[in-house]
């Protein structure tokens, strides 16, 4: 997508991304990174440039050398009440002097010629359009502020890309891989900036796709967008899946022609394999003629995203090898697995403008790892990670520690509850008994039935599945009617429905500052 007067991002895979030599990949990616590192991070970065100054480059010539690097994880880059400035060290900030120093013979000749032609003035903005911030994506967690990653105008490039590449995996466009005039997506993601979004925004305009943001239910309304939805007859819908099973949910209640739709792709959340048989059931109910749903990933810090092939779930997510390296590391010794092997999914971009952050801890578990087999349902040569993803770190933080000294992985409960076909909408709220710091942890779960549900032994049964699966029993087990219900998750009123409630730090905090006076 070359735009004239303008530095584009070095030659890639281009429109062969998909189909990179197996027996070279090794030596391309290596090769990439070596380029990036001595180029980019290194000269330009302030935090890399000092915890990476004893590096020997060209050392890393094979994946196994990846170990040289040290692993980055959130906490290195979240700013906190004392270090609020801590996201800025992972900017690429270069000088006059700095990028002087790091330019080939062939680069200073373009520049001169560049000067002389249109002057320095030109330089300066082609150097500003591809190093200067001019959009941020933000990411919050349970401990640390909210923190801003940012892009140039170099790293929309390269977003935009990566969304034509997902509608290419998608099937968008004609069979000679140009635009479709059939071919309309309409996406319910909130309005935020925030990476999902954003990337959609990229899908669409990168594969000329007619594209509707609507907002989600929380700026237009469900009611307003079912109404598009049969006026538009989008062949594609996309968002978080809690919502969109709600959209879809209502749609046919309504009895609303929701035919049109052939493909939902979702992010933000775990898209289980029952949540997908659940919302395909839905569809065809309405009636779409054999839906396709699968699962987008992406994370803040990746600053893109990747999606499944429609093939299956069992093909994974499809990564695209000149811009980023995957790994699946032990997440207990940070050993490098083999492809296949159970673990941590850890994300190097080798490519990119604005903030980066290398060989990051995502804490996502990769159940079955990596692949570098060609794809059974699409044959694209590209690596693959499962789609089956659950937390892998900062595990206590997510888990119940006194219920009978049990450590409870919360998503076991989670796909349990949204897998169910007892449960249409769920929440799970964390508590102190008496709301008293020091006593023991509690988990109410509150649930709304599917049509036809009786309560009759219901509590029990779902009772019995969770302490089954977590080792943990429900304190206790409330049922709502669906209204009450999506009010509590707040679906029409938060940017993302509030599954899981956790209240113990706020008893925490509160208990402290009472304690304080």
């Amino acid at each position: 997508m070359a735009r004239k007067g303008r530095w584009e991002p070095k030659e890639r895979l281009s429109r062969n991304w998909g189909q990179p030599d197996p027996a070279q990949l090794e030596r391309l990616q290596m090769s990439l990174l070596r380029k990036q590192l001595k180029e980019k991070i290194l000269p330009f970065h302030p935090h890399y440039r000092q915890l990476l100054s004893d590096l020997d480059i060209e050392s890393l010539q094979r994946y196994d050398d990846m170990s040289k690097i040290p692993f980055s994880t959130k906490s290195d880059v979240a700013p906190t009440a004392d270090t609020p400035d801590r996201p800025k060290n992972f900017v690429l900030q270069p000088d006059q002097d700095s990028i002087r120093k790091v330019l080939t013979p062939f680069q200073k000749a373009g520049m001169m010629w560049t000067a002389m032609r249109h002057g320095k003035a030109e330089v300066r903005r082609r150097l500003g359009t591809e190093y200067r911030p001019v959009q941020a994506f933000f990411t919050t967690g349970r401990t640390a502020l909210p923190t801003a990653f940012f892009l140039s105008r170099y790293d929309l490039d390269i977003l935009h890309e990566c969304g034509r590449r997902m509608g290419e995996v998608i099937g968008m466009g004609d069979e000679a891989g140009g635009p479709s005039s059939e071919d309309r997506l309409v996406s319910v993601f909130p309005y935020a900036p925030h990476l999902a979004f954003w990337q959609v925004y990229g899908v669409g305009l990168a594969n000329e796709v007619f594209t509707l943001h609507t907002g989600g239910g929380r700026a237009m309304g469900t009611e307003k967008i079912l109404r598009v939805l049969e006026k538009m007859r989008p062949s594609h819908l996309t968002g978080i899946p809690g919502y969109v099973y709600h959209l879809i949910r209502q749609g046919k209640e309504q009895g609303r022609d929701l035919s049109s739709i052939e493909v939902v792709f979702l992010g933000g959340d775990r898209v289980t394999a029952g949540y997908r048989q659940k919302l395909a059931s839905l569809l065809k109910e309405i009636g779409s003629k054999d839906p396709i749903v699968f699962s987008v990933f992406g994370f803040t810090e990746s600053r893109k995203c990747w999606v499944e092939c429609p093939g299956g779930v069992e093909t994974g997510f499809h990564s695209y090898p000149d811009f980023d390296l995957f790994e699946i590391v032990d997440p207990e010794t940070g050993d490098r697995l083999p492809d296949g092997e159970t673990g941590e999914l850890v994300y190097t971009p080798l490519d990119g403008r604005g903030s980066l952050i290398m060989r990051y801890r995502t804490g996502d578990l990769a159940n079955g790892g990596m692949t570098h087999e060609p794809c059974p349902a699409c044959g694209r040569t590209v690596p693959r990670f499962s789609s089956d993803l659950s937390r892998a770190s900062n595990q206590t933080d997510m888990s119940l520690t006194k219920i009978k000294g049990t450590l409870v992985n919360l998503n076991v409960i989670s796909d349990l509850l949204t897998d169910s076909p007892l449960v249409d909408e769920w929440q799970v709220v964390l508590s102190k008994r008496n709301d008293d710091p020091l006593d023991v942890d509690e988990m109410r779960i509150a649930v709304s039935l599917t049509d036809g549900q009786p309560h009759d032994n219901i509590g029990e049964t779902l009772s019995s599945q969770i302490q089954l699966a977590s080792e943990v029993r429900p304190s206790h087990m409330e049922f709502l009617d669906r209204e009450e219900m999506l009010q509590r998750l707040g679906m029409e009123t938060q940017l993302k429905e509030k599954r899981i409630v956790d209240l113990r730090e706020q008893v925490a905090s509160d208990d402290g500052e009472d304690s304080s006076k």
